[in-house]
């Protein structure tokens, strides 16, 4: 009698990464961008809420964050990269699994999420989406503790390139037409990095009344 896929979706926490230095944004730290009066953060946040065991956001700056409700967790290399914030969220993380999303995706898809995460086996290292030009979302995906020592040896190494240890683990590269069906216009993919990507997220929220 074949084994029963065990249920993933309540040993999954979910990290939000908002320790970048927003340099294109003025340096100003994007988590605190409003889009509708609300912070991105706080957006996000409402999207994965009731999916997880634990949200938790990684920031160098906690005192922009009192208010969210969420334990806040800080970096553990010094490094500015979003490796560096990968191995911290992973590190931190109460479960073997933990997805990862980063601070500027205000357009995050609670549909798309739940359908990742249905797709989740135990035994998947990188849960990720893929793109026809085989261009990966490694801010939109699901990673396990076993990617831990190969992300510190690149660290150590001044390796920053978030693929680069993926021929080490077991990845299960989801077909982003696949989420496409839970995610219409693939928003969730949307970050804001320049003022004029913020003006257009403001403009894309207001037209269409997004979360």
């Amino acid at each position: 009698m074949p084994s029963k896929k065990l249920p993933t979706e309540n040993k999954v926490s979910a990290a939000i990464l908002a320790g970048g230095e927003g340099s294109r944004m003025g340096y100003k730290d994007k988590s605190c961008l409003e889009i509708s009066g609300e912070k991105i953060v706080s957006r996000i946040i409402r999207q994965l809420s009731g999916l997880f065991t634990e949200i938790f956001v990684i920031t160098r700056t906690p005192e922009h964050h009192t208010n969210l409700g969420v334990r806040l967790v800080g970096d553990i290399y010094q490094q500015r990269s979003s490796l560096t914030g990968i191995h911290a969220a992973i590190s931190h993380a109460e479960t073997d699994h933990v997805f990862i999303t980063a601070c500027d995706s205000p357009f995050l898809n609670k549909n798309l999420v739940t359908k990742m995460l249905s797709l989740l086996s135990p035994s998947d290292d990188v849960l990720i989406p893929i793109h026809d030009n085989w261009r990966y979302e490694p801010l939109c995906a699901v990673y396990s503790k076993r990617c831990l020592p190969f992300i510190e040896e690149n660290l150590n190494n001044e390796i920053f390139q978030i693929i680069r240890f993926f021929p080490e683990v077991k990845v299960h590269a989801v077909d982003a037409e696949i989420l496409q069906q839970h995610d219409q216009d693939l928003e969730s993919f949307i970050n804001v990095n320049t003022p004029e990507e913020l003006s257009k997220a403001c403009e894309r929220a207001k037209k269409c009344n997004k979360i």
